[in-house]
């Protein structure tokens, strides 16, 4: 069974892909997670605005798909997962946003 995940994909008025994502990412719908961020990531205008601060578990199989294309996303993430993000070194490679009221800064 797939788990719920609800992407929307846009350009902002400046041409930049924009792509946010609620509920879950794992194995079971990394898929197609991979395939609309490869389509806005395609699209060419540039960075991505990534905004997962509504997703509530990301897994391997999300973060592979991040590091593929890492060198062009602006990442907008919830306190809950800035952790994984950094464990992973994410961070390091993409620009990373954490985005809520418990937020470090």
């Amino acid at each position: 069974m797939t788990t719920p995940l609800h992407i929307t994909t846009a350009r902002s008025a400046e041409g930049a892909g924009q792509l946010s994502a609620v509920g879950e990412i794992d194995l079971t719908n990394a898929p197609e997670f991979a395939a609309r961020l490869r389509e806005v990531v395609g699209d060419g205008g540039g960075r991505v605005v990534v905004d997962l601060t509504r997703v509530d578990y990301l897994d391997s199989a999300a973060l592979a798909t991040l590091f593929v294309h890492a060198d062009k996303l602006d990442i907008r993430i919830s306190p809950l997962n800035q952790a994984l993000l950094t464990f992973s070194g994410l961070d390091q490679l993409a620009a990373v946003e954490v985005v809520g009221e418990d937020a470090e800064r």
